[in-house]
């Protein structure tokens, strides 16, 4: 059986560029984040209390369907290693607690979600590895108007301060076995904040730890 690995961090931490790296030096089948066929993407940024509950359900049967082919890719295609995601399930509800907390979506919405949630994490299938690249805010900002997605025009650094917020919560739960699909998964947490770092030293880690 081949490997699942998930590439988790805030937007503009570097995910996609450091799957495709991965993907590459491991031979696993790389699924990336659905950026530029959201239909929601662009409504949401500009009215985020009208679209974020609609927002967060399409992302939650996106990522879904994504693991489920990262399950698939990892025990029946002999192409590949196993598999690499750009965003697991559980970061995908980093976003709509934060959601939330902000007042964007109804409290009574939150118990709709979650619902679905526990029903598709019945059937989550656990990667060897989550790797989390921590990257400040600010870094992550700059980034993100350096590559200019129209769709992400005015996203507030606030908004990337409480996601980072969000997923170092989400990294201690998964670490006091608050979730059980995690039990078994290791975490490697990478310092991020620097362009032109080695990902051969986050290769190097992920395959000694899933030897």
């Amino acid at each position: 059986m081949g490997s699942v690995v998930w590439i988790e961090g805030i937007i503009g931490a570097g995910k996609s560029t450091l799957t495709q790296h991965v993907a590459k030096a491991l031979r696993l089948r790389p699924i990336y984040e659905p950026v530029d066929d959201n239909p929601l993407l662009t409504k949401f940024y500009q009215d985020p209390k009208k679209y974020a509950f609609a927002m967060q359900m399409l992302l939650m049967g996106r990522r879904y369907a994504m693991q489920q082919l990262a399950a698939w890719e990892a025990t029946h295609n002999d192409e590949y290693a196993g598999a690499v995601i750009d965003r697991g399930l559980p970061g995908d509800r980093v976003f709509c607690k934060m959601h939330i907390a902000e007042g964007n979506i109804e409290p009574e919405f939150w118990d709709v979600y979650e619902t679905f949630y526990r029903i598709m994490s019945l059937n989550l299938p656990t990667p060897a590895v989550l790797v989390f690249l921590d990257v400040e805010p600010e870094v992550a900002f700059e980034r993100m108007q350096s590559r200019g997605r129209a769709a992400e025009n005015g996203v507030p650094l606030e908004y990337l301060k409480k996601l980072r917020r969000g997923y170092l919560d989400l990294l201690v739960e998964i670490e006091s076995g608050q979730h059980a699909w995690a039990r078994g998964m290791r975490i490697i947490r990478v310092p991020w904040n620097t362009d032109h770092q080695n990902p051969d030293l986050v290769v190097d880690k992920i395959r000694a730890l899933c030897a």
